[in-house]
């Protein structure tokens, strides 16, 4: 055995609820875990790394976060509190705009760290040339990815348009998709790294290469990650291009694109009866509860998808919408709002929330058999987190475990301790044991400091909500 852990709290996903075993340890040899169980039986002496929790801290399933764009986390609290049709053009774009390849790669670096001390081990990267990131961040950090290469039609500059059609350029479409099929090659021996296709959403992409993109997925028994009904953005381009009576999902169904090759993100601008119909043709759903509620003032409907049987995961989005790469936030917010979107406190408990960010996760990205619960046989992804903190006690377990409720509404992330992904400490006791932290954190204050008084003049002339806001001494 290469590492022990024992005497702490055990939730596992596992089973009814969220399988807490109390006083148990945890067995890893290689990248695999081998025991799971209670303390009584289990013959830990011979490992290598024994780690004692003395019953004061839990270990679960790395989180996993199942939509994750981590390029533009330098923009982080550079656009907020404007009205979603102001968000693209006359926010987000104008900083990103001067973002050059250095600043994506300190990007990813920041939003990856600030991801694993918080406990996550998996992270669906949604983003353009993903070759540079795997090779420059997550290969050296040795973190679980499912890379997905954007693919869109679009110019940038499309983004800024607010009333007209945007213009579709197969070429960059085709640009994109070679990317794509190219990632499937380069790392279809790297056990840390899976891949899908990622067009961007259907006002972005024709559907005649959707179709084509499909069929490849298809073929390399992959999956489509797309945005879907993420607003009235979109929706007046579908109604442009389409009809206006036409909608994102009337538009997947009638060609035949939504089925289980699908996960479909965000899909807030969409019906119950849209949502019926994508849970009956097994499209699998991811919420980024955070990043919705700030962008556009909308609570992604989680508690209405599970309730009609669908499976869901969450993902934080990027970090100049959410705010944030803490998976722990996530799962409090989803049940929160869920409750407020339903009127009813009984929506989205603890252990449903938990699920969504650790084997609902693992069910969405197709890695179920891998990773997101605790069993021996699956890959060795894995927290510790610290439960003698005052926000999380007491912890009890008579007459019922309160573990569950004070992580998913007390838990702030900060609580992780260690972090083992496929076997490899990545954190112990607070501490990187590789990353360079300090050094990134640095580098990530400088440059965009150096960068973003670039743009204050176009800034000033776009007239935005937030301009006003620093007009008048606000910001």
């Amino acid at each position: 055995m290469d590492i022990a852990i024992i005497n702490t709290w055990l939730l596992t996903m596992e089973g009814k609820g969220v399988g807490i075993i109390r006083n148990g340890g945890i067995g890893i040899e290689g990248d695999k875990i081998i025991h799971v169980g209670k303390m009584e039986g289990f013959n830990y002496k011979s490992a290598d790394i024994l780690i004692n929790g003395e019953n004061k801290m839990v270990v679960m399933p790395g989180l996993i976060n199942s939509h994750f764009h981590s390029m533009l986390t330098l923009c982080r609290g550079m656009v907020h509190d404007l009205p979603e049709i102001e968000y693209m053009p006359k926010g987000l774009s104008l900083f990103a705009d001067v973002l050059k390849g250095q600043d994506f790669l300190l990007g990813t670096k920041l939003a990856v760290l600030e991801g694993l001390r918080a406990g996550t081990t998996t992270f669906a990267e949604y983003g353009i040339g993903l070759a540079s990131l795997l090779n420059n961040v997550y290969k050296p950090f040795n973190v679980r990815v499912v890379a997905t290469e954007m693919i869109t039609e679009l110019d940038f500059s499309e983004e800024k348009k607010t009333d007209d059609l945007y213009t579709f350029y197969r070429f960059l479409g085709n640009n994109a998709f070679k990317r794509a099929n190219k990632l499937f090659k380069q790392f279809q021996n790297d056990e840390l790294i899976t891949c899908m296709y990622g067009p961007n959403a259907l006002d972005m992409v024709s559907l005649d290469l959707i179709k084509e993109i499909k069929e490849e997925a298809v073929k390399r028994n992959s999956k489509i990650h797309m945005h879907v009904a993420q607003g009235g953005r979109e929706r007046l381009q579908i109604e442009k291009r389409y009809g206006s009576s036409m909608t994102t999902v009337k538009l997947l169904k009638e060609h035949d694109l939504l089925d289980s090759t699908l996960i479909a993100a965000h899909i807030h601008d969409t019906t119950r009866e849209e949502r019926a119909v994508m849970v009956r043709n097994g499209v699998k759903m991811v919420g980024c509860p955070s990043s919705i509620s700030k962008i556009d003032g909308i609570i992604p409907p989680l508690a209405d998808f599970i309730e009609l049987g669908g499976i869901a995961a969450i993902g934080t989005d990027e970090a100049p919408g959410t705010g944030h790469h803490d998976l722990f936030i996530e799962m409090r917010m989803a049940s929160l709002l869920s409750k407020v979107a339903k009127r009813d406190p009984t929506v989205l408990p603890p252990w449903t929330s938990l699920n969504l960010g650790t084997l609902g996760g693992a069910r969405v990205l197709d890695l179920e058999n891998k990773i997101g619960s605790l069993r021996p046989s699956k890959q060795a992804d894995l927290i510790l987190l610290k439960l003698n903190v005052p926000h999380l006690t007491p912890i009890i377990h008579e007459p019922f475990c309160n573990l569950a409720a004070n992580l998913v509404y007390s838990g702030k992330g900060n609580e992780v301790d260690t972090v083992i992904i496929n076997g490899k400490i990545i954190l112990l006791n607070g501490k990187f044991q590789e990353i360079e932290e300090e050094k990134i954190i640095n580098q990530a204050n400088k440059r965009a400091q150096e960068l973003f008084p670039e743009v204050s003049e176009l800034w000033r002339k776009s007239g935005s909500r937030m301009v006003k806001y620093h007009e008048q001494g606000y910001i």
